[in-house]
């Protein structure tokens, strides 16, 4: 049997594994909003308050209650330590004698009596309980403002104090003023009518419980009925963790109803392994199998999040937002690799640049967005300049770029933690408190720029947040990069890369291309890490930027660039999955494994492993 013949074979029975599999999901995913799902919902509720309020731990209840009297009748009539012990003791021993004995089985409850109140009660709390987190979540978001200034505040005396600060601004709103609305008040007596009237149908059905108990339950049992933000998924779980499944009559229906959402994941998950065997050698012929694992992986970790239940929106929300804080300085990739000194590992040189220009804006108070172009300012010229001497380094080392930028890029690094000793800067935002030099992070504030992109138009959709000052900019910045290769130098920069002999034999001045490509990426570089401080909320000096170059480096190359050719697509397409990764592997980890360091090896595996695939498939060749 030949390989193309077992290929199709596999795909036929994937796909017809997959359509099994949609068929299944999509009968029963309405399910859940139907009769059918409601009654499995409401057994199991039942069977869960049943077991949650009657037997031995019943009576352990009426023995609290019964201490807890005595101690209020103790306290009441002032009695000596010693004698209230003894009094509180009688007290337990008399309720433990009172139910010796008594039956507490509850085999005799009729479920079906209950499921009337129970379900009313449960529609009431619900009522209640949605309306309760609408006002609190409208309280918060109109005191947020206030609150978020107040905890700015008291950061920016700490820092003033030369005290050290989270690298994380914590909001939390005072909730001791929110009033209950009237709506509220109205939706809570209504509640608590409904749970009266479901208790009057439990003493019918098991006498042994009171009115006393009831209270003492009520707590628990609204737990059990409803929770903020529950639906038939997370009720299902709870109830069979609590041990009500037996309730359900149709165990296999159940099952399906309950996971039918994940049929319709896995459906769609054997389509794509289908189509990744039928076309694998198209897909690796293009890609390149580095490229191709990392798409399927991340595909993996988007249906595991969905398997789980974990909030797929926020996390897709963190990687829009990493991707547009880390894309320029992927950007800045792409002129040094269409000019011929390949993957520019020494862009730490832009990076110092950029956080130079930062500094010098908070040493100045220049607030703002004017406070951000100051810095791209002020970074811009010093990396035009570094660009400048660095270009023509490389250009007296033609064909040992890659090791001559790596230890340029460590060289610039361990240079500048030195330099950031000395810098005579006074600011108390910058400076240690004692002794001297420049702070390890530097925290930037409203007072300077931070999150002046993130926050800039940016917009909510559900629980997925859209950053649109830092989306806007970054397609800006790709924009101008990719109408700058559509130059008349833009071209010949690229002709250069390609093929430098060919451009010299036309006339183009290879060494003068070579500088413009390694000047640019070095200005980019600089803006790409003002995008990133000014997102991140802090700008970090001394060794933090020794790797950013590496993983710039791995994130254009999972995009689809090489060694010797990239473009813009690359930079937003390995952008995204790179960062996409990270922000999925660590919670996907922390499920199947708690604990675990997942992420953080991920990420070290994948930024240097692809860079030594890109090196292998390049064949180390002269572009001298």
């Amino acid at each position: 049997m030949t390989k193309s013949i077992l290929k199709k074979i596999v795909a036929i029975i994937l796909a017809l594994l997959a359509v099994l599999s949609a068929v299944v999901g999509c009968i029963y995913l309405p399910k859940r909003s139907s009769e059918i799902g409601d009654d499995i919902i409401s057994d199991m509720r039942i069977l869960t308050i049943i077991n949650a309020t009657t037997g031995d731990g019943l009576i352990e209840t009426y023995i609290a209650l019964a201490k807890e009297e005595a101690r209020l009748q103790a306290e009441a009539e002032k009695m000596g330590m010693s004698k209230r012990r003894t009094f509180i003791a009688e007290a337990e021993a008399a309720t433990r004698a009172k139910y010796e004995g008594v039956d507490t089985d509850n085999s005799s409850i009729n479920p079906d009596d209950l499921a009337e109140p129970v379900k009313f009660y449960a529609e009431k709390l619900k009522a209640y309980i949605d309306e309760e987190a609408r006002a609190t979540e409208e309280y918060r978001k109109a005191h947020y403002d206030e609150a978020e200034a107040k905890a700015q505040a008291e950061r920016e005396k700490k820092i003033a104090e030369g005290k050290d600060v989270p690298e994380t601004l914590t909001v939390v709103v005072d909730m001791s003023g929110f009033e209950p609305t009237e709506k509220m008040i109205e939706l809570r007596l209504s509640a608590d009518e409904a749970y009266k009237q479901m208790g009057e149908a439990f003493k019918k059905s098991y006498p042994l419980i009171d009115d006393a108990a009831l209270e003492a339950f009520e707590e628990s049992i609204e737990k059990i009925v409803y929770v903020a933000g529950d639906d038939f998924s997370s009720l299902y779980d709870r109830y069979v963790e609590a041990g009500s499944a037996s309730a359900i009559q149709d165990k296999t229906s159940a099952f399906l109803i309950r996971y039918a959402d994940d049929f319709i994941y896995i459906a769609i998950a054997l389509v794509i392994v289908m189509l990744t065997i039928l076309f694998s050698e198209f897909l690796i012929g293009k890609m390149g199998i580095p490229r191709v694992i990392i798409g399927l992986f991340f595909i993996a970790l988007c249906f595991t999040s969905l398997f789980y239940d974990l909030p797929l929106d926020t996390y897709f929300s963190n990687t829009l937002v990493r991707m547009g804080m880390n894309s320029i300085m992927v950007l800045a990739m792409v002129p040094g690799i269409q000019c011929g000194i390949s993957l520019n590992l020494g862009l730490p040189i832009g990076l110092v640049a950029g956080l130079f220009g930062g500094l010098v804006t908070i040493q100045l108070g220049i607030p703002g967005i004017f406070g951000f172009i100051a810095a791209i300012a002020v970074g811009g010229v010093i990396a035009a300049i570094c660009g400048w001497l660095y270009g023509h380094l490389l250009n007296r080392l033609k064909g040992e770029e890659m090791g001559v930028t790596t230890y340029v890029g460590f060289s610039i690094v361990s240079l500048m933690c030195i330099v950031w000793l000395v810098l005579p800067f006074n600011s108390l935002k910058l400076r240690w408190p004692m002794g001297s030099g420049m702070r390890n992070t530097i925290g930037l504030d409203k007072t300077n720029f931070e999150h002046i992109l993130d926050d800039f138009l940016s917009f909510e959709i559900g629980g997925f947040t859209v950053p649109t000052g830092l989306l806007l900019f970054m397609a800006f910045m790709c924009f101008v990069v990719w109408l700058f290769g559509r130059t008349k130098t833009g071209i010949a920069m690229q002709a250069v890369g390609n093929n430098p002999r060919f451009a010299e034999a036309t006339g183009i001045s290879v060494n003068k291309m070579r500088i413009i490509g390694t000047v640019l990426s070095t200005v980019l570089g600089a803006i790409g890490i003002l995008v990133y401080s000014q997102s991140y909320g802090f700008m970090q000096l001394y060794t933090a930027p020794r790797q950013m170059g590496f993983i710039a480096a791995s994130a254009i190359l999972i995009g689809g660039a090489s060694t010797s050719r990239c473009k813009v697509s690359h930079v937003l397409i390995g952008t995204f999955l790179f960062q996409g990764i990270l922000t999925l592997g660590m919670p996907v980890a922390n499920v199947i494994v708690p604990g675990s360091t997942f992420s953080e090896t991920l990420r070290i595996l994948i930024s240097n492993g692809i860079i030594l695939y890109a090196l292998t498939k390049s064949g180390g060749a002269s572009r001298g």
